[in-house]
């Protein structure tokens, strides 16, 4: 890419390539970058329109770079005045718009497509990146750190695309269950009625039995007829024993009588989410006090459909038991998955599992980085 020295005052010079011909006008190729520095700026051009992109004009202010920059090489004398005349114009607007930052302002480098002659903006490949993750719900936050991180990275003859996945997975955690051998994991799903914690119960409970893990299901709703039916049916379903918790106590005593009986229980709550955590406070403090070799983990079920109030709420309630991690669902009723997960982050939660589907094999995921980035990219996953 040719490219001034960082010393330059206000034109690169770009020499005429080949004898003077007739030209389109000169905006049609012109693109706005900007960026804390000139380096940062120019890595963004290069990432974006590639390595035979001309920088046309710039303006620099304290903590603050802007280039002109033509997708289309000048052929001419008069074609690269044309291009310099157009561009001072853009970068006239740009920095009008915009005020000028400190020189220790934190600048995110951006690119600003400018409309063709068709009055269609044109895509690159980092501004693609970014619309991608507004459409999925992506913070600005999110968005503008993705983008700087793309062009800090400058791998040479990476895709941005390749560069935004890794950029992505650096945003969440994934958290993993506690499986010690000789200990038995009780682990519980809290959320409100309806975000799906029945349904992911039952698609943990086949992939550990199907590990080979001794495995029983429970239910902290024992007084609804509903709530002991359906984590029965499940248990007839997947082949393992299921039971009532009318008093969690009673369930550390038996694991206390019986150590190596079940390596995994799984806990469904009532979707009275302040009840269930008071019922497995006084579990942890039964285990404790029975001295049995118990790993009580506590997983949130953030549905992707839900409402940022929603989440807030149940996390909150949550806080006392310090969840281990969160499980996203309904991930394909949500045209935008992106809060969920976002929201986790924020409330400092690892992502165990993702599901977007009712079926108990196919639509259940271990959250890892892919996942994270076909959602933030894709919007969906499986």
């Amino acid at each position: 890419m040719s490219t001034p020295p960082e010393s330059a005052v206000a034109h690169a010079v770009v020499a005429p390539l080949v004898p003077p011909v007739a030209s389109p006008r000169a905006k049609d190729s012109l693109q706005i970058v900007t960026g804390r520095t000139m380096r940062q700026a120019l890595m963004t051009a290069r990432a974006t329109f590639g390595e035979k992109s001309v920088v046309v004009d710039q303006v620099t202010s304290p903590g603050r770079v802007t280039l002109a920059v033509s997708t289309r090489i000048p052929r001419s004398t008069e074609a690269l005045r044309e291009m310099r005349r157009e561009a001072g114009v853009l970068l006239k607007a740009a920095t009008a718009t915009k005020p000028e930052a400190s020189a220790g302002a934190q600048v995110p480098a951006t690119v600003v497509s400018h409309p063709s002659v068709t009055g269609r903006p044109q895509r690159t490949p980092l501004a693609d990146v970014e619309r991608r993750l507004r459409e999925h719900g992506a913070s600005k936050k999110m968005r503008e750190a993705v983008l700087e991180g793309i062009v800090k990275v400058d791998v040479e003859g990476a895709h941005p695309m390749d560069l935004a996945a890794d950029e992505i997975a650096k945003h969440f955690d994934v958290a993993t269950l506690p499986l010690p051998r000789g200990e038995t994991a009780v682990v519980a799903l809290l959320g409100h009625t309806g975000v799906g914690k029945t349904t992911t119960l039952a698609k943990l409970a086949l992939r550990m039995a199907r590990a080979g893990r001794k495995v029983a299901l429970a239910t902290l709703d024992a007084d609804r007829v509903g709530g002991v039916a359906q984590i029965k049916a499940y248990g007839e379903l997947l082949r393992i024993p299921s039971m009532a918790l009318r008093d969690p106590v009673r369930l550390a005593n038996q694991l206390a009588l019986e150590p190596g009986r079940f390596d995994v229980v799984l806990v469904d709550g009532t979707g009275d989410v302040q009840k269930d955590v008071e019922s497995l406070l006084a579990l942890g403090d039964a285990c404790d006090a029975a001295s049995a070799k118990i790993q009580l983990a506590t997983l949130v079920v953030l549905p992707a459909t839900a409402s940022a109030a929603a989440m807030e709420s149940t996390t909150a309630i949550a806080a006392p038991l310090a969840p281990l991690g969160a499980v996203v669902t309904k991930l394909d009723e949500a045209q935008q998955p992106l809060p969920a997960l976002e929201h986790a982050r924020a409330s400092g939660l690892g992502l165990a599992f993702l599901t977007n589907g009712p079926d108990l094999g196919p639509h259940f995921f271990r959250a890892n980085k892919e996942r994270f980035a076909d959602l933030a990219l894709i919007g969906r996953i499986g």
